[in-house]
């Protein structure tokens, strides 16, 4: 109901569609027929609160102008031009990404070619090109956009926090995340007093979603300019630590460093209104235009899927799957267990954990991702 009318929306007949499937994490492929060029892009759309509040510029690193500049923060006098300011930041990270992914498509025709791959996809004999250069009958590329929940967390304490109530001028806001959140009551405040994504209110929910509508928009623009088919894929796969380490204090409340939500899951912690309210959120984003999929992984105690809570879980899903769920993984460990093996890895050696569309032994992760899964929501009702 979701994926197949994606793919359709990217110009592939409905036969083919139906044929889709993964592969690796939640890659999206027409087996035999196409390139689906998987993780070929990637995008922290985060930053592009950073790029705003320092005209273009990176807060961590401030010597490389790294964004577009988009003025002075006093012309931001509402919300919405503020957004549109975030918005153009958005187009640049993408089509930075974009016109990177066509330098690489370029080099890899002289460079990489496929042979064996090429005997085995449909498209590539007849077209007499090889599976890296546009010869499968399906040939397009998938680019990732990371911190999507972050942003809308972020745009939303703006929004109340800035422009509703007034409390902080734009430039009292970066001074704050600049220096880090010098004071802790500031940083409790912008995470617990405005409304965070996951929780099925639609005010940052509908941010989310938006914030993804918009990209979609950018990248059918950008198709077009590079002459490449690029389809949406809010994924992060593990780049969500390394995108933190890059990325200066936000004001959802993410210090500076701090690892970023992974794919489209609530920042960890941040989803404290139950599994339906988090599908729910989930289920609001444009997922018929993302067939690269909104990857996100659920946390829920394993008492969920005990015989007597099962068939409603099932309804719950099929419902939200109605309305637009599209991808969503679960993890059945409980966090005391999970920080016991923390603790003693020698007694929990075979314990394995979903980390990012894949499964690893916990004890095998770094101690930086060990903290993220231990951090996600422990969801023990419906």
């Amino acid at each position: 109901d979701v994926m197949i009318p994606a793919l359709v929306s990217k110009g592939i007949p409905y036969e083919d569609a139906c044929g889709y499937t993964q592969i690796g994490c939640v890659e999206t492929v027409i087996p035999g027929k196409a390139n689906p060029h998987a993780v070929t892009g990637k995008a922290n759309v985060l930053k592009a609160i950073e790029y705003v509040l320092c005209d273009g510029s990176s807060m961590m690193y401030p010597e490389f102008t790294t964004g577009t500049p988009t003025g002075p923060l006093e012309q931001f006098t509402t919300f919405d031009k503020f957004y549109d300011a975030v918005k153009q930041q958005i187009y640049h990270l993408l089509d930075t990404s974009c016109r990177v992914v066509k330098k690489c498509r370029d080099a890899s025709v002289n460079n990489d070619p496929k042979p064996y791959k090429s005997l085995l996809t449909q498209g590539c004999l007849e077209s007499g090109r090889d599976f890296n250069d546009g010869g499968a009958i399906y040939d397009y590329y998938q680019i990732m956009l990371s911190g999507v929940p972050n942003l809308a967390d972020s745009l939303e304490v703006i929004r109340q926090f800035v422009y509703q109530k007034q409390e902080y001028t734009l430039q009292e806001l970066k001074d704050i995340l600049q220096n880090d959140f010098p004071e802790e009551s500031v940083r409790q405040k912008f995470i617990n007093k405005a409304a965070k994504f996951g929780n099925d209110i639609d005010s940052v929910d509908l941010l989310a979603a938006d914030i993804v509508n918009v990209s979609c928009d950018y990248l059918e623009q950008l198709s077009e300019k590079y002459g490449l088919s690029f389809h949406a894929q809010p994924f992060t796969f593990l780049w969500m630590v390394e995108y933190g380490r890059e990325s200066a204090a936000t004001p959802d409340g993410r210090r500076k460093g701090e690892i970023i939500a992974y794919s489209v899951s609530p920042m960890q912690g941040r989803d404290f209104n139950g599994l339906t309210s988090l599908l729910n959120s989930l289920s609001k984003f444009p997922t018929r235009r993302t067939p690269g999929t909104t990857s996100a992984i659920v946390e829920v105690d394993p008492k969920l899927f005990t015989d007597r809570n099962l068939s409603a879980l099932t309804d719950i899903l099929i419902a939200c799957s109605a309305r637009g769920l599209q991808n969503v993984q679960f993890n059945t460990i409980d966090a005391d267990t999970l920080m016991e093996a923390k603790r003693h890895p020698e007694k929990y050696n075979n314990l394995a954990v979903r980390v990012s569309g894949f499964s690893q032994k916990f004890n095998l992760l770094s101690p930086e991702l060990q903290d993220h899964i231990i951090g996600r929501t422990k969801h023990a009702c419906l």
